[in-house]
């Protein structure tokens, strides 16, 4: 079974075949810059990285290639992004574009 969507939190690890990602830090968008993540990257032969990723940015974690669909932010600090295959089409997402599992606090 592949998997077919990565769910990162802030502070969390989410394993997957070809290694691990941990959520970094994230930023929310402001009218001069969209949102941002930065993400901790370790393939499954041990090397290590660091990757800061704007929304459709790709970053590759073993032998695949993810793209960056859904950046959240919560409240309390919390936020979640969403990556997915990089050849996924766009239209399987969520009919509003969004594919992130949580709501935001208002």
């Amino acid at each position: 079974m592949t998997q077919d969507k990565l769910v990162i939190r802030s502070g969390q690890l989410t394993r997957t075949a070809g290694g691990k990602v941990g959520g970094v830090s994230s930023t929310s968008a402001t009218e001069s810059r969209p949102a941002r993540v930065k993400l901790a990257v370790v393939d499954a032969d041990g090397t290590e990285r660091k990757e800061r990723l704007e929304l459709n940015d790709t970053f590759p974690v073993g032998s695949k290639i993810w793209r960056l669909v859904d950046i959240t932010h919560f409240a309390g600090g919390r936020w979640t992004a969403v990556a997915v295959p990089a050849d996924t089409p766009a239209s399987n997402l969520l009919p509003d574009g969004s594919s992130s599992p949580e709501t935001p606090d208002a």
